[in-house]
């Protein structure tokens, strides 16, 4: 009899320490302050961004330039909302371009 109590004693102290564990673990999502990441990628460089919107209302991205020129990192993204950006190309060309949702991707800031 008190071998079976050890054993689930033991037993409930393990799945409470692993569920402690678990709440304490880091979101792979969210910096400290909660904020969330996503990114635009691009298939040429990036040299500047002239405009950054939303394209349902026009409202302004917060969001700025990757440090390879390759991609636009957004913050806080909602999710459901498409994006305008106006840029210039490395060869100093200006484009326009639409990246709907499904082309916006997560950022995981750990791994």
């Amino acid at each position: 009899m008190k071998v079976i109590n050890v054993v689930f004693l033991f037993i409930f102290f393990t799945c409470c320490s692993i569920r402690a564990t678990a709440q304490n673990a880091p979101d792979m999502f969210h910096d400290s302050e909660g904020n969330t990441y996503h990114q635009l990628f691009f298939d040429f460089k990036v040299k500047e961004i002239l405009e950054l919107k939303y394209t349902t209302d026009e409202s302004p991205v917060d969001g700025k330039l990757s440090v390879d020129g390759f991609s636009i990192i957004l913050k806080n993204y909602p999710g459901e909302k498409a994006v305008k950006v106006k840029l210039i190309d490395e060869k100093g060309e200006t484009k326009e371009i639409t990246k709907s949702r499904c082309f916006i991707d997560p950022v995981i800031l750990q791994l």
